[in-house]
Order: C-alpha cells, then structure tokens, then sequence
C-alpha cells in the first residue's frame, strides 16, 4: 500500500490480536491457579497420610475412608498436573507463533521496502 506520500506503508506485524493476547494471559493465570492447587492437594495428602498413619489399625472404618479420599485427591493431582502441562505448551504455542508473526512481518516488510526502491 502506498500513502498519499508515495512511500510505502509499514505495519507492525508484532502487534498481538487482542483474542490471542486474552488466551495467553487466560492460560498463564490459569496455570497459576493449578499450581497452588497442585500444592494445597500434596498438602492436603501429607495431612491424611499422616492421619492414616496415626490411626494404624485402631479404626479400620476411618482408615478405608481416610485412604479413598487420598486416592480421590492422588487422581485430583494428577488432573491438574496434565492441565498444567496442557497450558504450558499453548504457552509455548502463542510464543512461538508471535516469534514467527514478527519474523515474518520483519522479513515481508524488508522485501516491500527494496522492492518499493527498486
């Protein structure tokens, strides 16, 4: 494109859509929340370990019960770590794509301007 100048138009193909920009910081705080659930639950699992092994054999009942809950936040845990390791890689993901975005409009704007001179 040309300006009433008859210089050649540059944009700025680094600028981030806004929809992508509200993905990425949705992902990275999304991650922050996972990880303080990730420590509340190994929390949470030393606290019933211990309680399991406090009560030994005395109440089998509450150690059953005591062990499912253990079991339910195990699984919990490893939910949130793949979700993590999920928004890790759209993190990734978005870097990489805005890296290349900005490569390429670095690249497509050198091409216009020397063929503009030319």
């Amino acid at each position: 494109m040309m300006n009433c100048a008859a210089q050649p138009k540059v944009s700025d193909s680094v600028t981030i859509s806004t929809v992508a920009l509200k993905r990425i910081l949705t992902a990275a705080e999304q991650k922050k929340v996972l990880d303080g659930q990730v420590v509340i639950l190994n929390d949470r699992i030393n606290l019933l370990q211990a309680i399991i092994d406090k009560q030994g054999e005395k109440d089998s009942v509450t150690v059953e019960s005591y062990e499912q809950q253990l079991k339910v936040m195990r699984e919990e845990r490893t939910i949130f770590q793949d979700q993590i390791k999920t928004f890790e890689k759209l993190l990734r993901r978005e870097k990489r794509k805005r890296m290349l975005t900005g490569a390429a409009g670095l690249i497509s704007t050198g091409i216009v301007i020397y063929l503009a001179t030319k």
